[in-house]
């Protein structure tokens, strides 16, 4: 006997019942706190001594790679400061340039180096796609480790051990220079508005940003995506993936805990501890969005991010450190994308930014 319509649509409509409720509980699983910031000057960095670099010109190799619409896309390279963990200690960027007349805001984007393009890439679709031209776009390449993760996982002996590791703060102390590197060539660039520059990163990108961002005078609008402060804390207890492996190696092959992991890597990697230059930003200008079950960063280091920021606005997402990036698709609504977007269309767009003065 041929089934009616309706049942034959009831499968249909229970999934679409199904996604709807699932929109819903992704709707109401975002706990928001409000900027303790109060308007005002911007509270100016000062430089440490590590992030110093020589003031000379940036030997840039331009190719144009493809021309649509309203942007341009070029891929730029420099060599680094020193040993960055990347092929040839190249700097490699994505610059989508604007093609509207006109000086314009330009972000940073940095990757989560040696794992997930995904974010980045859906980030600056969205920024050239909401600003229609309004705004650049240099989207940072990282398609090899900065911590060499898999050499860590195979070593024997506990010194090269500890010097890779040590090698691995090197190479992000370099990527942290090679940043303000970055930005000393936008700053020159004619159609670059070097007043209105933001920075955005996830995860690995959201640990360096901060150390970036306090050391950095030009950065006007900072977002920080699942990110934490004291990295030698989240080294030492992230659940799962890498880091979890050479905690496993370090204990069966050295004998250390997980607090004694913690301990050595601590005055390793204070240098790109945001914990360690607290109150160096502007809280107005930050926006922190965590996974509150993130298993991979721990509250502690969330929290002290939070706090070393000097208390931004900060959304925490109900999930884990992977499915938080799920609010940047349309299965959560691009709920993520949307939030990135308002506070750079509000501090770097609509709204004044800091001048080199310290003015607002």
């Amino acid at each position: 006997m041929a089934s009616r319509p309706t049942d034959r649509l009831r499968p249909i409509a229970a999934l679409a019942q199904a996604f709807a409720i699932m929109c819903l509980a992704s709707c109401a699983s975002v706990t928001h706190i409000e900027s303790t910031a109060t308007p005002g000057p911007a509270i100016r960095p000062a430089t440490d001594p590590v992030f110093a670099y020589p003031a000379e010109p940036i030997p840039v190799e331009d190719h144009l790679v493809s021309s649509k619409g309203r942007y341009e896309l070029h891929r730029i390279s420099f060599p680094s400061v020193a040993e960055n963990g990347q092929y040839g200690n190249l700097v490699t960027v994505d610059y989508h340039e604007s093609r509207v007349p006109g000086r314009h805001p330009v972000v940073i984007v940095l990757p989560i180096w040696g794992r997930h393009v995904y974010p980045s890439n859906a980030v600056t679709r969205t920024l050239r796609k909401r600003s229609d031209g309004t705004m650049h776009v240099l989207n940072v390449l990282g398609e090899d480790f900065l911590i060499d993760w898999p050499k860590l996982g195979t070593l024997t002996d506990e010194n090269e051990f500890i010097e890779t590791w040590t090698r691995g703060a090197e190479n992000e102390i370099a990527t942290v220079i090679d940043i303000r590197r970055l930005v000393d060539w936008a700053e020159g660039r004619p159609e670059i508005d070097a007043d209105r520059i933001g920075l955005i990163g996830f995860s690995h990108g959201a640990m360096l940003a901060p150390a970036l961002a306090a050391q950095e005078p030009r950065i006007s609008a900072t977002v920080l995506g699942m990110g934490g402060a004291d990295p030698h804390e989240f080294i030492a207890r992230c659940v799962g993936a890498r880091p979890e492996g050479v905690q496993v190696h370090a204990h069966e092959t050295f004998g250390w805990t997980r607090d004694e992991m913690a301990a050595t890597l601590g005055p390793i990697y204070d240098p790109v501890n945001a914990a360690s230059s607290p109150a160096r930003v502007d809280p107005a200008s930050v926006l922190i969005i965590e996974a509150g079950r993130d298993e991979s960063v721990p509250e502690t280091s969330r929290d002290a991010l939070w706090e070393a920021m000097g208390r931004p606005e900060r959304y925490t997402i109900d999930a884990d450190h992977r499915h938080a990036f799920y609010t940047m698709t349309p299965l959560r609504f691009n709920w993520m994308r949307k939030k990135i977007w308002s506070i750079f269309e509000t501090r770097l767009i609509e709204g004044p930014a800091h001048s080199r003065t310290g003015e607002n």
